[in-house]
């Protein structure tokens, strides 16, 4: 799906993020707006800019079969850090 800026299908449900904890503000962590959280967000974003150049130059380096395997191994060990919560 092509990206047509702010009001893309893909970026409509943003804002309803916030909108749909708007009615929990008092039990939710101190500077969220409903189910954003303000401080993840001013955290994450600069961090995200940085290191991105890197893992795309990284995924740009390795070749198609070792992507594939390096990103199994990835959601092998989510799925069991997963499964150990569970238990």
């Amino acid at each position: 799906m092509p990206d047509n800026g702010l009001f893309s299908p893909r970026n409509l449900w943003k804002p309803g993020l916030a909108l749909a904890g708007w009615s929990k503000m008092a039990l939710l962590p101190p500077f969220s707006i409903g189910y954003v959280s303000l401080l993840g967000v001013a955290i994450m974003a600069p961090v995200s800019s940085f290191i991105a150049p890197y893992g795309a130059r990284l995924a740009h380096r390795l070749s198609k079969r070792q992507l594939e395997i390096t990103f199994g191994i990835f959601l092998l060990l989510v799925s069991a850090r997963f499964v150990v919560s569970l238990l």
